[in-house]
C-alpha cells in the first residue's frame, strides 16, 4: 500500500527492488491486467544507468529460486530482461515481444494468471535481496602500455575507492582478471576539473591486452 491508501502498482514495486541496488535509466514492467480487464502475460526489463555485472549472478539466482509455476528465463544485453520461457524463445526466433505478449494474453489466460503469481514472488525476491556493495568502476582514457600480462592507463574517472591488490574484470570479459598493483594520482587541476585526468594505475594478470580505450573496468568482490 501507498502512503495515500492506494494499492502500490507492480511496475512502482519493480523499481523500488531494483533502484536499491543501482540507478535505473530504463524500465518496463507489464501491468497486471489490460484495458479488456486480461491478466497480462508479465515481464520486466530494465536498463541501469552503468553496466553493474557484478548483479547478474544475483539476478539469475532469484529467477531460479523463487518459487515458480512455470518456467522463466533472466538474459542481459544491452539491457536486463525476466520473462517466462515461452515468450523469451518466440522473441528469439524473431517475433516481436510485444506483439508475442499480447498473443499469450488473449489465448492462454491460465498461463498469464500463473506467470502473474510468479513474477510477484520474483520481484519480492528481488526486494528481499541484501544490497551488495557498490563496485569501483575505472574508465580508461589513455594506454600508455599494454602487454602480455600488464596493463598501464590513465584513467579519467572511476566511482568507488580504488587501492592497490583489488581485482578487475573488463565488461564484457568475465575471463580477463586483472589485478590493480599500483595508482599514481594526478594533482587536482581546478580550472579543468571535468576534463583532466585523476591517476595513472597499473593492472597485471590473464588478458591484459585485450584492454582498449574507453574500457570499463569493474572491481570483484573479495571473496
Amino acid at each position: 500500500m501507498s502512503t495515500t491508501g492506494e494499492p502500490v502498482s507492480r511496475f512502482e514495486r519493480a523499481r523500488i527492488a531494483l533502484e536499491r541496488f543501482a540507478p535505473l535509466a530504463w524500465l518496463k514492467c507489464s501491468s497486471e491486467t489490460d484495458n479488456a480487464g486480461l491478466v497480462q502475460m508479465p515481464l520486466l526489463g530494465w536498463r541501469f544507468s552503468e553496466p553493474h555485472p557484478e548483479l547478474q549472478g544475483m539476478f539469475s539466482s532469484v529467477v531460479q529460486d523463487a518459487p515458480r509455476r512455470v518456467t522463466w528465463t533472466f538474459k542481459e544485453g544491452r539491457n536486463a530482461l525476466i520473462a517466462p520461457s515461452r515468450l523469451a524463445l518466440r522473441e528469439q526466433s524473431g517475433e516481436d515481444p510485444l506483439g508475442v505478449a499480447i498473443d499469450i494474453t488473449s489465448s492462454d489466460q491460465q498461463l498469464c494468471i500463473a506467470a502473474s503469481e510468479d513474477i510477484e514472488r520474483i520481484i519480492q525476491a528481488i526486494a528481499a535481496q541484501p544490497a551488495l556493495p557498490i563496485a569501483t568502476r575505472l574508465y580508461v582514457q589513455q594506454l600508455a602500455k599494454c602487454s602480455v600480462g600488464e596493463l598501464v592507463c590513465v584513467v579519467k574517472n572511476f566511482t568507488g575507492e580504488a587501492r592497490a591488490g583489488m581485482v578487475f574484470r573488463p565488461v564484457g570479459a568475465a575471463d580477463v582478471e586483472l589485478r590493480l598493483t599500483s595508482i599514481r594520482w594526478y594533482p587536482p587541476r581546478p580550472e579543468t576539473m571535468s576534463r583532466a585526468p585523476l591517476a595513472k594505475v597499473t593492472l597485471v594478470g590473464h588478458g591484459a591486452e585485450r584492454v582498449g580505450l574507453k574500457e570499463l573496468l569493474v572491481s570483484v568482490p573479495d571473496q
